[in-house]
């Protein structure tokens, strides 16, 4: 939040280039055309007519809505109030998301810790050859230097003293650290007291990994949309040849006919009306459907 909030503000001072503490359209123009660091804080701000800014089309009608004193022009209190709209959808949506996340990764954790401990049960019997219910030093030795099972496990189980059983230097001590009641052998109890460690580091360590996994999907995700935008902005100013802020049918039509770029664009874009102004039987309707104001 309080990055945000500090990023909206600092936003703000980027289009107030005379420091007037009002911004005037002139000044929005200029930075949502050139001012990457504006494009990207108000792309991701989360309040829509601040979003609207971006688009030409919607400009004006997004500083009538954002101008709510009528003085044409947008000062302080009208940017925070947008500002904390935006606040308060982000943070709802990343509410939802991180509900969803922490859902997926209970549930996740739930087969992988009930796999977990079945598979260490499974290897406490692999290594307790005579079923006695308690694992001698004999027992331990022979299986971490036949019993690749036992190997697999114990190599990736998360606890260091399991670990240590296959290190002949350290195999004592880690048995003295697992025989709690010092009786000389390792019993069920014993077992999965060490099993129950082993298995939080490893919840430990799959919860680490998906916060890292998180952030670099989060900053993919990020540059794509940076770019996707980008484009999809110089892809407008392409078609609209006469600077208007608006794209007329024939502007529309001379473009997908001769400019690759727009062409190459509107293939890959992703919605469907707008890959349609690439043939001609469906222009017609894909231009209705994306004039929402009916403008023509």
């Amino acid at each position: 939040t309080g990055e945000f909030l500090s990023a909206a503000a600092k936003c703000f001072r980027l289009m107030d280039k005379d420091q007037s503490g009002t911004i005037s359209i002139d000044e929005i123009v200029k930075s949502v055309k050139s001012d990457e660091e504006v494009i990207k804080f108000l792309r991701n701000c989360g309040e829509e007519n601040l979003q609207f800014l971006l688009h030409p089309p919607r400009l004006a009608k997004a500083l009538e809505v954002l101008d709510t004193d009528k003085s044409g022009e947008l000062d302080a209190k009208e940017w925070d109030e947008a500002i904390n709209r935006g606040l308060a959808k982000r943070l709802e949506q990343l509410a939802v998301e991180r509900e969803r996340r922490e859902r997926a990764a209970a549930a996740a954790d739930e087969e992988f810790s009930a796999e977990f401990l079945s598979m260490a049960r499974k290897v406490f019997d692999m290594i307790d050859k005579d079923q006695s219910g308690f694992l001698d030093k004999a027992e331990v030795v022979t299986a971490v230097r036949a019993d690749k099972a036992v190997i697999k496990f114990l190599t990736n189980c998360g606890n260091k003293n399991l670990q240590y059983l296959l290190v002949p230097a350290r195999l004592e001590s880690a048995l003295a650290q697992l025989d709690s009641d010092r009786d000389g052998e390792i019993d069920a109890n014993e077992w999965e007291l060490a099993i129950e460690t082993a298995l939080q580091n490893k919840l430990d360590q799959r919860a680490a990994a998906r916060v890292a996994q998180a952030e670099a999907a989060a900053k993919e995700i990020a540059q794509f949309t940076g770019e996707y935008l980008s484009a999809a902005r110089k892809c407008f100013e392409m078609i609209d040849k006469d600077n208007s802020g608006t794209l007329e049918k024939k502007e529309i039509v001379k473009s997908v006919k001769e400019d690759t770029d727009v062409i190459d664009f509107l293939k890959n874009c992703g919605e469907e009306n707008l890959q349609f102004l690439l043939h001609p039987p469906r222009l017609q309707k894909a231009l209705e459907i994306l004039d929402t104001d009916k403008s023509g």
